[in-house]
């Protein structure tokens, strides 16, 4: 398979870098990719990525006229790379998030006898809608204009052509199936962990009976998560009494909205209680959990949000945390089948109730709940127990045989 993709050269997504180059390319499966250079000192051209080929296109430099180049030496590196699609070398073509070179993909793939996939990780045409009312977007007629193209062609000429399409959810399968799109030409791929990455030994202590309770949260904080709610929560509890305190592994990309966090906090009056680490490596933001309680999976309820796949709860699970989750359809549902911690309505009071009920169970049901997470993950969310699904469907749709594959 020959796979564009809106990722950069080099990807650190672990739906590119586990799911594709750990799990399928080891099992012997052979996909190229089509990317674009992350920065000016990435070189052009072939790269070895494990054991396949990652053709790299030029990017672009700074400021307005950078950006342009970027776009005008993208589009251009990945019509170049169609002629690359030859029936001789390849079975099937798939592109993820990218709408014209996927229009444009999808007759070269017809006219060379190869079947057609595509990938969609996020409603994009309806985010570029969505930011063009916002009177801090720039160039909102452009970005206006580029979200009508992108959902005409994706919704009227890709997915309807597309011999099969990935997507991130049921959610985002049924929000998809409006535009016409037959439900069984689509398959969710949430996503999913790398159990090595979150080894036994970091599962959490249990529950003080004197000492403060810590609650955890890992992710990031910009603006658009609303994090400022969980301090609100924090202000409730402490009001209330309940000797808690909040942890927030992460950081915002804009310095501006990680102060909102510390001024809120201050305002308060809870400044004593909050813990804000910045970015950290990987495995440290792991330990960091592992001394919290109870974990927090704040997602704000907005349209668009709603049909993404939260890696964060399944990281939780992982870590044998129960988790207080706000009501999102994946959300609700993992919990639901796990049964490793409470949903709650978005809001601070629904989450300090949430807190509460848990700080009242006995300790050894919380710690219960808890454990609960990792089997469940281990039975659904590895990328190991995701690859043999996707894999199912690709060998399915190609009319291979899984047994003369393996």
């Amino acid at each position: 398979m020959l796979f564009w993709t809106r990722e950069e050269y080099q990807t650190f997504r672990v739906d590119i870098d586990v799911l594709f180059g750990r799990e399928l390319l080891g099992r012997g499966h052979a996909i190229d990719f089509v990317m674009q250079a992350g920065s000016t000192s990435v070189p052009p051209g072939p790269h070895p990525w494990c054991g396949r080929i990652v053709h790299v296109g030029p990017t672009g430099g700074h400021g307005l006229a950078g950006r342009i180049a970027k776009h005008l030496r993208g589009a251009y590196h990945d019509l170049r790379a169609l002629r690359l699609a030859r029936r001789s070398d390849y079975d099937a073509i798939q592109v993820r998030d990218k709408f014209f070179i996927a229009a444009v993909a999808l007759a070269v793939a017809r006219r060379r006898g190869l079947k057609f996939f595509f990938w969609l990780s996020f409603p994009y045409p309806e985010d570029d809608s969505l930011r063009a009312q916002m009177p801090s977007t720039r160039f909102r007629r452009l970005v206006a204009l580029r979200g009508k193209v992108s959902a005409w062609l994706l919704y009227r000429w890709i997915l309807p052509r597309a011999d099969h399409t990935f997507v991130q959810s049921e959610r985002m399968r049924q929000d998809i199936a409006v535009h016409g799109v037959p439900v069984a030409k689509m398959t969710p791929v949430p996503m999913g962990i790398d159990l090595a990455d979150v080894p036994e030994e970091l599962r959490t202590a249990p529950l003080p009976r004197d000492g403060e309770v810590i609650l955890g949260y890992l992710g990031t904080l910009s603006a658009d998560r609303h994090i400022e709610t969980l301090v609100d929560m924090l202000a409730e509890l402490r009001r209330t009494l309940v000797r808690v305190r909040l942890l927030l592994i992460g950081d915002a990309h804009q310095r501006a909205d990680r102060e909102a966090i510390v001024q809120r906090a201050h305002a308060l009056g809870v400044s004593q209680w909050l813990e804000i680490t910045g970015y950290l490596p990987r495995l440290e933001a792991l330990r960091r959990m592992r001394d919290t309680h109870i974990a927090l999976s704040p997602y704000f309820p907005a349209p668009l949000l709603m049909s993404t796949s939260p890696t964060k709860l399944v990281e939780y699970l992982a870590l044998g945390l129960p988790v207080v989750a706000s009501d999102h359809p994946e959300q609700r549902a993992i919990l639901r089948e796990s049964g490793a911690g409470v949903c709650a309505p978005w809001g601070a009071r629904h989450f300090a109730r949430s807190v509460r009920w848990l700080m009242r169970l006995p300790p050894q049901k919380l710690a219960a709940m808890g454990e609960r997470g990792r089997p469940w993950v281990q039975e659904h969310r590895t990328y190991s127990h995701i690859a043999d699904n996707l894999e199912k469907v690709y060998l399915r749709q190609l009319d291979l045989d899984e047994a003369c594959v393996h």
